[in-house]
């Protein structure tokens, strides 16, 4: 019977691994959006930037 508790015990172990991995996981996806979202951001201004310097090249 201590076989089958051990076993039990891994199995919870491993169960709780499993939800903390997905708890990281779940934190790097909110991550990995807020990084894309400043880049975003970033590269409208620079964008923006460059249609400013074009229009005064233009004139």
């Amino acid at each position: 019977m201590e076989l089958v508790a051990q076993l039990e015990e891994k199995f919870d172990k491993l169960l709780s691994e499993i939800n903390d991995l997905k708890e990281y996981n779940q934190l790097l996806r909110e991550e990995v959006e807020t990084e894309k979202q400043t880049r975003q951001d970033i590269e409208s201004r620079i964008d923006t930037l460059l249609g400013k310097i074009q229009n005064e090249l233009k004139e």
